[in-house]
């Protein structure tokens, strides 16, 4: 059995599995605990590790939730301005909708009249003529405020301009906070190093809002006068998003996944959508937020330059940039063009150029090969030991073999097969199933013995087997390789593919090797009848350490 990673933990007398996470020191006093820990109902090792990692990240993304703090910029600032125009601006259209007519100005000044009239007879002699006129006075005042509403706001207009100019924020600090306490963001007034002044994104916030206001005041005092055609004079307020979007990279990232499952665009896998997350993690760890909305190019530009500088190889630069803009552009057609109305920053990106690399640079050479094939035979983990085994004999991706099962190997006659399959939580490259002869030296080598030793289910069960393989062998085996040092994927496919000239026809070849084909070709291996014939041809193929 495998040694159990740290997130899972067995307990109680029925040995079933929990999973288990602690809380960051910061949130604990958000959550109300220190760890985390949930049943999976499982006394099998191998399904509670697979169950814990989508508990495990659902945790972690709580996490994210909790500790976002989303810092103001100026593009955040125009936006709650634009917000608050526009909500001001609807309540004023909104309350000039509800005036009354002036049928109903008449109507109801009689009735006032005559109320006044009726509270004087029965006052009598005692009556107060000044109360009774403060009285009507007070009700045709509550009954049409117009005139005194526009005196108010040529007044008020007048004094945030002036205020402005002077870069005074008293008179908009009310609005600014009950517009903080609304959409929770995370904004102190006070400046925590002078609590006598304001903070500086406060301030940020109360300029941009006080600009918003006196476009308002101007604009109502447009429809006053029977004008409502007006538009901001502000370019601020005339484009752009009218709400703060707080859209995290991991947000789009999981909506993406959810769409993946459903079919929708085009599949990944589940080992992309872990690359995509760890590169997204580490490029905001650079940028110290994890909003989308407020990424740029010239950002972009200098974290690909750092990573340059710092010596990342190209093509690494490259993915790391590339997997930024793909998110980027999910997150846009998710938000059906809002995140970013004035198109996604990084179109036409510059990325480093590749240089062209010979395919023998990344091909092992026989002797390579054979030195790996015997290293292997050393080997007590299970993957190290058969994995390279059934490259050199495949032309297969790691990851494909890492997936096999024991119900996915079955026999014909006197051959052997396995088949790596495409479907539920297993993918290939192609988005195919194919069918793959198991060549007679694996079985003198003794792999079809050590499948039948193992339970059901999946044959290689160890943590993070791809990347260990390709360390040993990199490291281990083969140190003398020339960086960039190809990989087992690389150096296992290429080789496979030059030996078998002459013994495997090129379509028996790419649909062995998962290559992607078209035509009637696609075909071949679909129907078992044609099984033995790829068998035959694999057999043909050389074995590389004699008595093997």
């Amino acid at each position: 059995m495998s040694k159990k990673a740290d997130y899972i933990q067995k307990r109680g007398k029925n040995g079933i599995w929990y999973a288990r996470l602690r809380v960051p020191t910061d949130l604990v006093k958000a959550f109300g605990k220190e760890e985390f820990s949930k049943s999976l109902r499982t006394s099998d090792e191998r399904v509670a590790r697979k169950q814990a990692r989508t508990v495990i990240a659902e945790w972690e993304h709580q996490f994210e939730q909790a500790s976002r703090k989303p810092e103001l910029s100026t593009a955040d600032a125009e936006t709650l301005a634009r917000y608050y125009y526009h909500q001001q601006e609807q309540a004023d259209l909104a309350e000039r909708d509800k005036r009354p007519l002036a049928a109903q100005k008449d109507a109801w000044m009689e009735e006032a009249v005559g109320r006044l009239a009726a509270r004087l007879r029965q006052a009598g002699a005692n009556a107060d003529p000044f109360k009774a006129l403060d009285l009507l006075l007070d009700e045709i005042g509550n009954l049409d405020l117009t005139e005194i509403a526009q005196e108010h706001r040529r007044i008020r207009l007048d004094e945030l301009r002036a205020h402005h100019f002077r870069r005074e924020y008293a008179l908009i600090a009310h609005e600014a906070e009950h517009l903080i306490e609304s959409q929770s963001l995370p904004i102190t007034r006070e400046d925590p190093l002078d609590p006598e002044n304001f903070s500086e994104e406060f301030i940020k916030l109360c300029d941009r809002l006080m600009r918003a206001e006196i476009e308002l005041l101007k604009r109502q005092n447009e429809r006053d006068e029977g004008n409502f055609g007006g538009v901001p004079e502000d370019a601020m307020l005339r484009k752009g998003n009218a709400k703060l979007d707080l859209t995290s990279f991991a947000d789009i990232i999981d909506e993406q996944e959810k769409r993946s499952r459903r079919g929708l665009g085009r599949t990944k896998s589940e080992s992309t959508f872990r690359k995509y997350r760890t590169i997204t993690k580490e490029f905001v760890e650079w940028r110290k937020s994890p909003r989308a909305a407020t990424v740029t190019k010239e950002e972009v530009e200098r974290w690909r330059d750092e990573l340059i500088d710092n010596d990342f190889a190209t093509k690494t630069v490259r993915d790391k940039v590339s997997c930024i803009k793909s998110v980027l552009n999910w997150g846009q057609s998710q938000s059906s063009e809002k995140l970013f109305p004035a198109g996604v920053p990084l179109d036409g990106f510059e990325l480093p150029e590749l240089e062209e690399r010979d395919s023998a640079e990344r091909t092992y050479t026989v002797a390579q090969a054979e030195r790996v094939l015997i290293a292997a035979r050393a080997q007590d983990a299970s993957y190290k030991r058969w994995v390279p085994w059934m490259l050199a004999y495949s032309g297969a991706r790691v990851r494909e073999i890492l997936q096999l099962t024991k119900e996915d190997f079955f026999q014909i006659g006197q051959d052997w097969f396995y088949h790596i399959r495409h479907g539920g939580d297993r993918t290939t490259k192609t988005k195919t199933s194919r069918t793959v002869p198991v060549h007679p030296a694996l079985v003198d080598e003794g792999l079809i013995n050590f499948v039948d030793s193992r339970p059901g289910g999946k044959i290689f069960t160890n943590a993070r087997m791809d990347g260990n393989l390709r360390d040993w062998i990199r490291e281990q085996v083969l140190p003398e390789l020339v960086y960039p040092k190809p990989g087992p994927n690389h150096g296992f496919r290429h080789l496979f593919e030059d030996l078998r000239f002459g013994a495997i026809e090129t379509d028996g070849s790419n649909y062995i090797t998962g290559r992607s084909i078209k035509g009637s070709a696609a075909g071949y291996g679909k129907s078992q009848a044609m099984l033995p014939a790829l068998a035959k041809q694999m057999s043909k193929f050389p074995r590389f350490l004699s008595g093997s």
